[in-house]
C-alpha cells in the first residue's frame, strides 16, 4: 500500500475544517500523511488541527504567519516525501475511497502523472448538486483543454512525482488565484492528465471561498495564461487587446475578445480529430468565462457587443438575448438578477442531501464533532 502525502492548506477555515479532517482520516487507504499548513489563521483553525493531530499521528502541522496560498502549497510540496502527493482544501469533503480510487487508477495507467476526480458541488450545509458526466474522457483531451482553462478541479488532484520532470511540480507566484491553471498546462506537456468518472469529493461553494473573494485577480491571471497559451498553440486566432478585458472593460476590448472567439470557432474544423471535442469545449468555456466577467461588472451593453463580436448568440439563454438587445437603452441589471435568483432556485431544487451521496457522512460527522470537542477542551485547559 503506497504512502500518500495530502497537502492541506488552512486559512481561517474553522467552520468546515473538522469535517474535512475527518473525511481524510476516514479514508479506506490508510497509509496517508496529512500535512496541514496553517497560514496564519486567526479563527481557531490551529486549535482544531492540534486536536486532530493529538487524535491521529498521521496529521502533522506547520504553522507560521500568513504567506498566501502559493507559498503555502510550495512549502507543502517541499515537506512531502511521498511519490504520490494529493491536494485537498480545508472546506471540502473527501469521500472514503477517494485516495484508494486514485491509487488504483495510477496502478492501471503507468503513463499517468496527474489525476483528478469528478466531484459533487456542495452549497449550504448539507445540499449537493450531483456531478455531471465528463465529456473529456479521451486520451490527451485534457491536455488540449488545459490550453484554455483549468482542466481539473484543484483540490481533487493527486500527483505521481516519478512521472514528472525534476523541479516541475512547483506553483508559480506570477499567477495568483490561477496557479493551478498554470501548473496543469505545464505538466500537460510532459505527462498524462486524467479524471475519474466517479465523484470522490464534495467541492464546497460559499461566499468566503478564494474564488468568491478574489475574482478580479483570478480573471487577470487566467487571461494572462490564456494569452500565452494561445500565442503558442493558436497564434493566428489572437486578437490584439483582448487581454485588456481583465482591466479595462471598453467597447474595444470586448470586441477584441469577441473576435478571438470567432477566430477560434473558425479553426475548429482544422483541428486533429482526436483534439476537436476538447478544442470546442475549451473555446465554449472561455466564451462563457468572458461573458460572465463582463456581466458581473454590470455592463450588459458591453456584453451585447461581446456576444455580437463572437457570433455566439445561440450560446446564451433566450431570455438573456432579449435583455441584452435592450441593454443599450434600458437598465437591465435587475432582469439579470432575477434570472440569477431563478437559476439558483432551480439548482436548489435539483440538489440532493449530501447524506444521500455519501452514506458514511454520519460517521464522519461524529468524528468531526470529536475534533471540535477536543479543541474546545484544550482551549479551556489553556485558559485555566
Amino acid at each position: 500500500m503506497p504512502k500518500v502525502s495530502v497537502i492541506l492548506p488552512v486559512y481561517n477555515a474553522a467552520p468546515f475544517l473538522p469535517l474535512a479532517l475527518a473525511s481524510l482520516l476516514s479514508q479506506t487507504h490508510r497509509n496517508i500523511e496529512v500535512i496541514a499548513l496553517d497560514d496564519g489563521s486567526t479563527d481557531g483553525s490551529l486549535a482544531l488541527l492540534r486536536a486532530a493531530a493529538a487524535m491521529d499521528p498521521r496529521v502533522s502541522i506547520l504553522s507560521r504567519p500568513n504567506r498566501g496560498l502559493i507559498a503555502t502549497l510550495n512549502e507543502g510540496l517541499q515537506v512531502a516525501d511521498s511519490d504520490f502527493v494529493a491536494r485537498m482544501d480545508a472546506d471540502d469533503i473527501a469521500y472514503p475511497r477517494r485516495i484508494a480510487a486514485q491509487i488504483d487508477r495510477f496502478a492501471a495507467d503507468h503513463a499517468l502523472g496527474v489525476l483528478g476526480t469528478n466531484f459533487d458541488t456542495l452549497f449550504g450545509t448539507d445540499r449537493a448538486e450531483p456531478a455531471q458526466a465528463s465529456i473529456l474522457a479521451g486520451q490527451g483531451e485534457r491536455a488540449v483543454f488545459a490550453r484554455f482553462v483549468t482542466p481539473l478541479r484543484h483540490p481533487t488532484v493527486m500527483f505521481r512525482r516519478t512521472r514528472l520532470g525534476a523541479g516541475r511540480l512547483v506553483y508559480d507566484p506570477a499567477y495568483p488565484c490561477a496557479e493551478d491553471f498554470d501548473l496543469f498546462r505545464r505538466l500537460a506537456e510532459e505527462t498524462g492528465l486524467a479524471e475519474t468518472a466517479e465523484p470522490h469529493l464534495a467541492y464546497r461553494l460559499h461566499a468566503g471561498s478564494v474564488t468568491s473573494r478574489q475574482m478580479d485577480l483570478m480573471v487577470k491571471s487566467h487571461i494572462a495564461i490564456l494569452r500565452e497559451n494561445l500565442l503558442r498553440h493558436y497564434p493566428a486566432a489572437v486578437e490584439a487587446g483582448f487581454e485588456q478585458v481583465a482591466d479595462a472593460l471598453k467597447v474595444e476590448s470586448v470586441l477584441a475578445a469577441g473576435t478571438l472567439i470567432r477566430r477560434l470557432d473558425g479553426m475548429e474544423a482544422s483541428q486533429p480529430d482526436a483534439e476537436r471535442i476538447a478544442f470546442r469545449t475549451g473555446v465554449t468555456t472561455i466564451f462563457h468565462f468572458f461573458y460572465a466577467h463582463i456581466c458581473r461588472s454590470g455592463r450588459h451593453d458591453l456584453a451585447y457587443h461581446f456576444v455580437t463580436g463572437a457570433g455566439r448568440w445561440s450560446a446564451i439563454r433566450r431570455r438573456e438575448r432579449v435583455l441584452l438587445a435592450a441593454a443599450g437603452t434600458l437598465p437591465v441589471g435587475q432582469g439579470f438578477q432575477f434570472f440569477d435568483r431563478a437559476q439558483a432556485l432551480r439548482r436548489r431544487m435539483r440538489s440532493v442531501s449530501l447524506a444521500d451521496l455519501v452514506p458514511e457522512l454520519s460517521s464522519m460527522s461524529v468524528f468531526a464533532k470529536r475534533i471540535e470537542h477536543a479543541a474546545e477542551f484544550g482551549a479551556a485547559r489553556r485558559a485555566a
